[in-house]
């Protein structure tokens, strides 16, 4: 198995020491990725889709993210199968003794495509079993943020020819799991704590853009169709959940 650890950051950001300091202690080799400033290459971006699905057009800060983690699946996605990336960053406090044995946290990915680190909301999830010392929970909501997750080379490749423009911020596209039928998983409790620095791209994120009337009925509509996907994939997942129990 092949454990790549990359920390996304801005080149010459403050953050970076506090980083390094926690990944240094680490016994794996790790490396920074200068995150990007610009929109994924490659992938199209059109503010008008954007307000009609979102409610808003994405700020800069947010393409550039999504333009750090598509870089990463696309680095893994050229990988063998028995590669797993730990993608960070830079604004976490990490669990020492949970990354010390991130080896073994990576063999037990073979099990599971994508796993969730660290949840900014408290979105619905339901238990799934035990994962090593900790437990397995299943979201049924978008549950938001990037700041850690482990990820395979096949569900890099599945995102990547997924996902065939960018309509919303990378979060949310990746909490999809009703369009891109990758679960969300997370390990619990939580092995990692968000440090609060005034992120620009949450600020910017929650201001509401004015909308004409057609509009918010063209962006009320998708809010409507997306509420009913989800609902019908949450129901597909219990009833194979409980075909699976008997």
């Amino acid at each position: 198995m092949t454990l790549l650890i990359r920390c996304i950051s801005l080149a010459g950001s403050d953050r970076r020491a506090r980083m390094a300091e926690q990944l240094d202690a680490l016994p794996f080799d790790w490396s920074f990725f200068d995150a990007c400033t610009v929109p994924p290459a490659g992938l199209p971006y059109d503010p008008a889709r954007t307000l009609a699905r979102h409610g808003r057009e994405l700020t800069r800060g947010e393409l550039g993210c999504f333009a750090s983690h598509w870089a990463l699946w696309r680095e893994l996605a050229a990988m063998d199968d028995d590669a797993v990336m730990l993608v960070l960053e830079d604004d976490i406090l990490i669990n020492p003794v949970f990354f010390a044995a991130m080896d073994r946290v990576a063999a037990a990915m073979r099990r599971y495509g994508y796993l969730r680190l660290y949840a900014k909301v408290p979105a619905g999830a339901r238990y799934e079993g035990p994962f090593l010392d900790r437990h397995m929970a299943r979201f049924s909501g978008r549950a938001y943020g990037t700041q850690a997750y482990l990820i395979t080379p096949a569900t890099a490749r599945h995102w990547l020819g997924s996902i065939r423009e960018v309509v919303r911020p990378i979060d949310d596209e990746m909490d999809r799991y009703w369009a891109h039928g990758v679960p969300i998983r997370a390990a619990f409790p939580f092995p990692v704590m968000e440090v609060d620095y005034g992120s620009t791209i949450e600020g910017k994120r929650r201001v509401a853009t004015p909308l004409s009337k057609p509009q918010r009925l063209r962006w009320e509509w998708a809010k409507a169709s997306e509420k009913a996907w989800r609902h019908l994939a949450d129901l597909r997942s219990r009833v194979s959940g409980a075909r699976t129990k008997r």
